[in-house]
Order: C-alpha cells, then sequence, then structure tokens
C-alpha cells in the first residue's frame, strides 16, 4: 500500500528500575527508536513514545487515532503489562495488527543472568500481549527475529504489504457503476456480508454517470485519444468508437476521483451504461485504465471480485479480470480471459496493447473499445472471492497456484493465458475448484501468492481455501 502510515506502539515496565542498573530506561527507548527507523523505510511512522500506564495507552490511542494508521506494529521494548498495549489499540478495530519480536540478538549466551534476561525480556512482553489479542478475538500477525538481520527485514517487509493490503479494502469506499445482472447469485454480496469483510460500497447511478460524461471536456478527450494511439494499437477503433470509449474512461475517473474509492465493479448489461442513451457504450477501456493504474473493477457489476482485484493487487503488484473458459484436457491447463478488459501490468513488459471494437455488446451508440494483450508467462495464482454461510467470517477466499505456459489465443480479442495448476491435473484442480466455493469470475495474480493470501484472510478473519 502507497504512503502506508504505519502506528508503532512499544511498552516499558517501571517494576524493575531499581533493579537495573541507571540507564536502562534510555536503552529500552534506543530499542524503540530503533525500530521505528526501520518502519519509517515503509512508511510515515506515527510514535507516541514508549508507553509505560494504561494512562498512556489511551493518550496513544488518541494521537493514533487522529492520524488515521492504516496499520499497528506492537514493538514491545520489554515484558510489560498486555493492558498498556490494549488501550492503545482497542479502539482501532478494523485496524490490521503486527507484532514484532524484534530482538537485538539472535543469541543466547552462556553467561545469560537476571539483569540480561530482564533486558531482553520482549519475547515475553509479545506473549502477554498476543495472549489479550486471541481472548479478545482480534487478529494479527507476527514477524519474529533479530532486529538487524536481513531476514527479519525482509519477513517485516512482507507483514507490512499484507497489512497494508488488507488497510486498503477497508479504508476506501468501493464503487458499484450498475447492479448485478439480475438471476447472478453467485456475484451478489449483501451489505450484512460486505459489513463483515469490513467494507463499504457507494452505487453509481446512471444519472451521476451522464452528468459526468457530459462534464468532460472535448480537449481533455482529444488529449487521451492521442495519448491512446500512440501508445497502443488502436488502428481498428479510431474516430466515434474510440472518441466516445475516452470520454466514458474519463468520465469514470472523475466519478471515482469524487467518491475517493480505491476500486469496485461496472455492469455494462445495464441502463447505466449499455442502455445509457447519454453513453451507450462498454466500459472496457475506462475499466482498464482504472484498473492499470491501481483502482481495478470487476464487471458485471461482481463487487466480491472487485474486492479481490484490490487485495490482489496490492500483495502481487497486478490482477486480471478473468473466467475460466475451457479446459485442455490433453494439454493439461484451463484457458484464462476476459472479454476486452483489465490491469495491462499483466502483460510481459514492452509487448503490444491493441484496441478493439467491442461489437460483441454493442450499446444504444454502438461499439465500445475493448484492450487485448499477451499475458506474462510464468508461476500465477488463480483466486476467487465469494460471501459463504459456514465459512469462518462468512466469506471464503480459493486460492490455487500454477502457471502461466502460454498466451496465444489471439481471436478472443482480449486478454488471454493458458493456465496450469501446480496441484495435479487440470481436470482435478478444476474440481477441487468448484467444490471450494469459487465463482465464474477470478482473479489472476503473478507469482505463488499462497502464503501472502494466507496471512491476508487470517487479517480478515475469514476461510482461505487452496486448491
Amino acid at each position: 500500500m502507497s504512503h502506508l502510515v504505519i502506528g508503532q506502539v512499544s511498552v516499558y515496565f517501571g517494576l524493575f528500575d531499581d533493579a537495573m542498573p541507571a540507564g536502562f530506561r534510555k536503552g529500552r527507548e534506543a530499542h524503540a527508536e530503533a525500530v521505528g527507523a526501520l518502519l519509517a523505510e515503509h512508511g510515515q511512522v506515527i510514535f507516541p513514545g514508549v508507553i509505560d500506564s494504561e494512562d498512556g495507552g489511551r493518550r496513544a490511542a488518541r494521537e493514533l487515532a487522529a492520524a488515521g494508521v492504516d496499520v499497528v506494529v506492537f514493538a514491545p521494548t520489554m515484558a510489560a503489562p498486555p493492558n498498556y498495549a490494549w488501550a492503545a489499540v482497542a479502539g482501532l478495530a478494523d485496524t490490521p495488527i503486527i507484532t514484532l519480536a524484534a530482538q537485538e540478538s539472535g543469541v543466547v549466551p552462556d553467561d545469560y543472568d537476571t539483569e540480561q534476561a530482564t533486558r531482553r525480556s520482549l519475547p515475553v512482553g509479545l506473549a502477554m500481549f498476543t495472549n489479550v489479542l486471541v481472548r479478545r478475538s482480534r487478529p494479527f500477525m507476527t514477524v519474529v527475529g533479530e532486529l538487524d538481520s536481513a531476514s527479519f527485514r525482509d519477513d517485516l517487509a512482507d507483514a507490512l504489504r499484507v497489512a497494508g493490503a488488507v488497510a486498503r479494502v477497508r479504508a476506501a469506499p468501493f464503487a458499484v457503476i450498475g447492479p448485478p445482472i439480475p438471476g447472478y447469485d453467485d456475484v451478489m454480496a449483501s451489505a450484512d456480508d460486505l459489513q463483515r469483510l469490513g467494507v463499504r460500497a457507494v452505487d453509481v447511478t446512471a444519472a451521476e454517470l451522464s452528468t459526468a460524461f457530459a462534464a468532460v471536456e472535448d480537449d481533455e478527450v482529444d488529449r487521451l485519444e492521442q495519448a491512446l494511439d500512440e501508445t497502443n494499437d488502436a488502428t481498428a477503433v479510431r474516430g466515434p468508437v474510440l472518441h466516445r470509449s475516452a470520454r466514458l474512461a474519463l468520465a469514470m475517473e472523475s466519478v471515482c476521483d469524487q467518491h475517493g474509492v480505491c476500486g469496485g465493479a461496472v455492469n455494462c448489461h445495464s441502463d447505466v451504461l449499455r442502455w445509457n442513451s447519454d453513453i451507450g457504450v462498454t466500459a472496457c477501456l475506462g475499466v482498464s485504465r482504472l484498473s492499470t493504474s491501481g483502482r481495478p473493477f470487476a464487471c458485471t457489476g461482481d463487487l466480491p471480485t472487485g474486492i479481490l482485484l484490490v487485495l490482489g493487487r496490492e500483495l502481487a503488484g497486478s490482477a486480471l479480470y478473468c473466467e475460466l473458459y475451457q479446459l485442455d484436457l490433453p494439454g493439461d491447463w484451463v484457458l484464462v480471459a476476459n472479454g476486452g478488459e483489465g490491469d495491462m501490468s499483466m502483460r510481459p513488459p514492452g509487448s503490444p496493447v491493441r484496441l478493439l471494437p467491442e461489437d460483441h455488446y454493442a450499446g444504444e451508440h454502438g461499439a465500445g473499445t475493448a484492450v487485448a494483450f499477451a499475458l506474462a508467462v510464468g508461476p500465477a495464482t488463480l483466486v476467487s472471492l465469494t460471501p459463504a454461510a459456514d465459512a469462518k467470517g462468512g466469506w471464503v477466499l480459493v486460492a490455487a497456484e500454477g502457471h502461466i505456459i502460454d498466451s496465444r489465443h489471439d481471436t478472443m480479442e482480449g486478454p488471454n493465458g493458458m493456465f496450469r495448476f501446480a496441484s495435479g491435473r487440470v481436470a482435478d484442480g478444476y474440481g477441487r475448484w468448484c467444490r471450494a466455493g469459487a465463482t465464474h469470475h477470478a482473479a489472476l495474480l503473478p507469482g505463488h501468492q499462497v502464503g501472502a493470501l494466507r496471512d491476508a484472510t487470517d487479517l480478515l478473519s475469514i476461510e482461505l481455501a487452496e486448491v
């Protein structure tokens, strides 16, 4: 998550002051400052100072809340009563928590004595606090290691990336531009479902989008058309098709800016888009531009997949909306593709993007503009997200690691690739995919991401189903 705001909670216990040498507290404060310097490599750190009482925790809580922290990092300097830190975080109910056992040394020397045990008692303090988190059903991650080691720094960076991704889906609302297609029960999510996930949604009406569409200046459209023509193969859509799609793309960006959304879902097959007499085309180009710039959108009003795209892009750097179209049984792969939209960072570096008329789904004003590109070959992860009544937290995230082995179906007129399950034969993998509860929409992430997804689902308190 860009511009991560990190709240640091570090505790100290004065019970042992009389028994310890002069300068003991200053040494513990220096350790907290060293942790803060490391955290500052990943974002803005809000550090209220070392907390040594419950009142101090409450003061810290006010400072962290006022700063709107995205993530809380609990980094004890020693063993201390857990209510000190709990007072600081109790009110931040949806804020992800990372707990750090950031030892100054990874070695227990032979001359280890009581004084050293007190000075190095932060693992004791960590367990005191994590016990309270478990008692009170607050999810968290734990990173353990030696403060100055490269492995600890890498593990901390990974944890902050996961926590930032979870914070991202909870911090900003999602836009719904057109409700789901009636009868598409497998993409629905109720208000209660969204509340359980800690997610908010805003509905964008046909009138609101039409107003934004009309407000786009002609010179803005002309500049975007020129840029699209210069950076893509736009031979097939120059003229009215590209012009109307460019205007719609700018209108969608304006609406998303006004609502401050992080992503969302569109349903082109509605009176908001295709059957809106003011607009009358599909939104593939607008979806692709938003998705590539970091605000991913799913189609057919599928908000759960829109949420997943935002989470997945934060974790993996890219995320493609897709469907599993057909299994190639002799070749042992499944074709993943979509109807002409998506995150263009999924393609091989420097490879072309074709802009094509989306005449398969023409609207009142004809075809919109679709995008088509190849997918990068290499490790990948398929994921799907859905409400599920019996699942932990009421949601299940289905994940399957594998590989994109090729990308050659150009006549699909959209991004596409050939995915091979790492877990075994394609027929078995697809069967497990269905039994786990995956919807007919998915997200494709670059790399093998199950580890990060497991941590993310733990923080979200939902279920992970590995395929």
